[in-house]
Order: C-alpha cells, then structure tokens, then sequence
C-alpha cells in the first residue's frame, strides 16, 4: 500500500449545473476549472474556496451516474493524490484488489485517474489521482 496520500478532492453528484452553482454560492465557493469525462458521460466542476481541498461537483449528462442515490445525487467519492498512478495500482492489484478501468484515464483536471472496485473498499468510492 502506498503511505501519506493527500486528499485531492471529494465528488459530490448532483444533477443539474445550476444546482451546482446554487450550492457553490451557498457554500461561499467558486469554480477553479471544469471538464467533461467521456467513460463517465459527466461534466465535472471543481470548486473552492480561498483555502483548502477541491470538491469536484458531477454532473451526469446520462450514462451510470444519472440514477446515482436514485437521481438526486449526494457525496460520491474521495480523490487521493498519487505520485505514480500506474504503481499505486500494480500495488493493490498485488493485493487482490480491482480498479474500475484496466489502465489511468484522462480525469476532467490536470490529471490521470482510475477508481479501486467498490468491492475492495467495503462500498467506499476511492479515486486515485496523478498530476500532469
């Protein structure tokens, strides 16, 4: 296992942009930068405020993540920052364990991406990031 990840970010799906920006105000947060992630179908907006981590607000536009929490969205998962993505993962796959995608994707930011199977975290969505 690697040691001393940083939190990058926390995922919160909701379902429409301008839910986004009604709990970015409510929040006293602004957008830092935006993308759109193929494999998932969903627009991504990462937010902050003048300290601290990223949250990452998910938007669906269709596919798996539309019926999260049966459509109304709610926390989805926690990012943590990685120096080498393609190492952490022959570390957990050592160990038995599974990511949702065979190889790093491109995330919606300045990094690659890939989540460990559900199934090895008890139901916890973890995100593993590396900066590019």
């Amino acid at each position: 296992m690697i040691s001393g990840m940083p939190l990058h970010h926390v995922g919160i799906v909701l379902p429409s942009e301008e839910d986004v920006e009604t709990l970015m105000a409510l929040l006293g947060m602004r957008e830092d930068y935006r993308g759109f992630v193929p494999q998932w179908s969903a627009l991504c907006i990462f937010a902050k405020a003048d300290k601290g981590s990223l949250i990452e607000f998910v938007v669906p536009k269709g596919g798996p993540l539309e019926r999260f929490n049966k459509g109304a969205g709610g926390v989805h998962h926690i990012a943590l920052e990685v120096p080498d993505l393609a190492e952490t993962m022959r570390s957990y796959e050592a160990q038995g364990m599974k990511f949702l995608e065979k190889e790093p994707i491109k995330g919606a930011g300045p990094f690659l991406c890939n989540f460990l199977s559900p199934i090895s975290t008890r139901g916890t969505m973890v995100e593993f990031v590396q900066l590019i």
